[in-house]
């Protein structure tokens, strides 16, 4: 949303944009962005009333009583809503229906308001008012901080269209754009939260279908499908499969490695240490709820591909990232599998029961075992292996507004260049 709206913006000139000399055909396409900035409009209403009540103001106020009640969360963040809902609210164009939001369009301008438009419908998921529980206040100043940037840009493309047969201008623009500046303001007093951009929905991964793919890629294929269809919980037979499979793999990519990236080769033998003690450890567990039979074929299909790849095969950085992204949500998920399986009794243990000696006079004495429940999860080792040196370590999340927001808050403050100047270039 941020990028197309910052793409807009740097587009001064717009009527020839819209069509050639022909003001019906102006009026048309004016209508259709009308009903895509409704789109916006409605999702910036929706979004600074979710992040309204944590919003706090940090401009220093006079002292008040503490103990009487205010329902008053900062003056301007209250005052863009209210100005929000105003436009909202006014407007006589419809929104953009599902199929025009997904139909793309061969202008230009009107492609990046269907793309803006489209990014705030699917935005309207990740700010609904039941997901407002699990904001924090800095999250909420960082969603209002977006609402008011993206409401300026709003009120600066809206004088620019407003050439436009049959435009209408947003209700009440001038209030819309001092409330947007004032609550940019005051957010920017406080510190925000960026880690809200990792929160909200995401698209369902899907395995990748079809043949498999060449060389490398074929290898990647697989393992990115293992990791799909470790979703469901696999029998302790097919999870012995699996966590060995991971083992063979995670050797055969040493040597790969070891000629583009030593670091990584070194923390990928500490992974097949760790995956040769799980598997010995997984002995002395059984199980025969779940299936995991599609992960075992994945598993066994990676391992394969791999030892038919070249030994004089180099492979590229960028690869060796895709595998070890792969590697840490498989790593995290079998981690899971390992947990799950024995919270919900799936996989028992095996123990030696004893017998007394009998007088039968065989040199042999079988060993008489069985399997029992797990009492605790810890009493594993398996299960400390997992939590021990198995599962990743949480990385930090990135404070960093992202390139989005700057090119945003770049574009608001561009302005083009005055006619007849003179660029700096290097002369002769």
């Amino acid at each position: 949303m941020r990028t197309e709206l910052a793409a807009l913006l740097r587009q001064h000139r717009v009527m020839h944009r819209l069509a050639a000399d022909s003001s019906p055909e102006r009026a048309k396409v004016g209508q259709q962005i009308l009903r895509f900035r409704r789109t916006l409009v409605v999702w910036c209403a929706q979004a600074i009333r979710v992040a309204q009540p944590l919003t706090f103001p940090n401009i220093p106020q006079k002292p008040a009583d503490p103990f009487r009640a205010t329902n008053e969360h900062g003056a301007a963040v209250s005052e863009l809503a209210r100005a929000l809902e105003l436009a909202r609210d006014q407007a006589t164009t419809p929104t953009a229906s599902s199929r025009e939001i997904a139909t793309p369009n061969l202008n230009d301008v009107v492609e990046h308001w269907r793309l803006a438009a489209r990014a705030a419908a699917l935005a309207e998921h990740d700010t609904a008012p039941d997901l407002a529980v699990h904001l924090t206040a800095a999250q909420a100043r960082t969603i209002a901080g977006d609402v008011a940037a993206i409401s300026q840009a709003l009120v600066v493309l809206d004088r620019r269209y407003r050439n436009t047969p049959d435009w209408e201008p947003l209700a009440g623009c001038d209030r819309l754009g001092w409330a947007a500046l004032a609550t940019a303001l005051d957010v920017s007093l406080g510190q925000p939260d960026y880690s809200v951009d990792q929160t909200g929905w995401r698209p369902r991964t899907k395995p990748i279908r079809g043949p498999a793919k060449p060389g490398v890629l074929g290898v990647l294929q697989a393992e990115h499908n293992l990791l799909v269809r470790l979703k469901s919980i696999p029998n302790a037979m097919n999870l012995r499969l699996i966590v060995d499979s991971q083992r063979l793999l995670t050797s055969q990519l040493i040597p790969y490695a070891e000629r583009v990236d030593p670091e990584l080769a070194e923390q990928w033998r500490t992974r097949t240490a760790t995956y040769s003690r799980i598997q010995r450890e997984l002995r002395n567990v059984g199980g025969r709820l779940g299936n995991g039979a599609g992960a075992t074929a994945e598993a066994a299909n990676a391992v394969s591909r791999m030892k038919v790849l070249p030994s004089a095969t180099v492979i590229e950085p960028r690869m060796l990232g895709g595998f070890q992204t792969l590697f840490r949500r498989i790593d995290e998920r079998i981690s899971d599998v390992l947990e799950s399986g024995v919270e919900r009794r799936a996989f028992v243990q095996r123990v030696r029961v004893p017998r007394p000696v009998s007088g039968e006079g065989r040199m042999v004495h079988p060993v008489r075992e069985r399997f029992v429940p797990v009492a605790r999860a810890a009493d594993l080792e398996v299960i400390r292996t997992a939590r021990e040196h198995l599962r990743p370590r949480a990385e930090p999340a990135a404070a960093s507004p992202g390139a989005s927001r700057v090119d945003l808050h770049a574009a608001l403050i561009h302005r083009p260049p005055e006619k007849g100047a003179q660029f700096d270039v290097p002369g002769l």
